[in-house]
């Protein structure tokens, strides 16, 4: 049987490249980080950039660092509704048919095309812990959630890197249609092992 899984609520929030990032805050301003994340060398900044879609309502989302190669937005349904955006359920990093907005900081403005996704569960594992547990990166597997009321929760991307921690990463919509709160963990589904 495999061990428990931390299941990790994930806010939406933005990833940005170096360009984008002076756009929004000036050339020369290095953010400040708030907190590391349970990813190794990733962490949340204090700043906050606002994002637009096609209607006037816009809506804070937190930094998150390092930059990356490509700016990429992860949204919930419900909010890529509100703002008017277009998004596709996709795997982190894959921007193919991704929406667009507008994005807003203290130091100017992006246009920004194909970067908005609404991020599928995804779970990161080790490439030890992948090889331990028969797990490829990319493959789709059926998690457990473990509690008083079982759930699964299917179609979960494997992500498979050597700095990766074990963790099962869901938006807060997922969490809220599953009725998912406080500290929770799942199990690999035996049919997979």
């Amino acid at each position: 049987m495999s061990r428990p899984i931390p299941v990790e609520i994930i806010p939406s929030h933005i990833h940005l490249s170096e360009a984008d990032h002076v756009s929004l805050f000036g050339a020369g301003h290095a953010g400040t980080i708030s907190t590391a994340l349970s990813q190794h060398g990733q962490y949340a900044y204090t700043e906050t950039v606002e994002i637009f879609g096609k209607l006037k309502k816009g809506l804070d989302l937190r930094v998150l660092g390092p930059f990356r190669k490509c700016t990429q937005v992860e949204l919930t349904p419900t909010e890529a509704t509100l703002l008017g955006i277009q998004a596709p359920f996709a795997r982190s990093g894959d921007l193919t048919g991704a929406g667009k907005c507008r994005l807003s900081g203290p130091a100017g403005e992006v246009k920004a095309q194909a970067v908005v996704i609404i991020p599928k569960p995804h779970l990161h594992v080790s490439d030890t812990e992948a090889k331990a547990m028969r797990l490829e990166n990319g493959k789709e597997v059926a998690l457990d959630i473990l509690g008083d009321v079982p759930q699964t929760l299917e179609n979960v991307i494997v992500r498979v890197h050597p700095t990766y921690r074990l963790r099962l990463h869901i938006h807060p919509d997922l969490a809220r249609d599953h009725w998912l709160t406080g500290v929770l963990h799942a199990r690999l589904r035996e049919s997979h092992v």
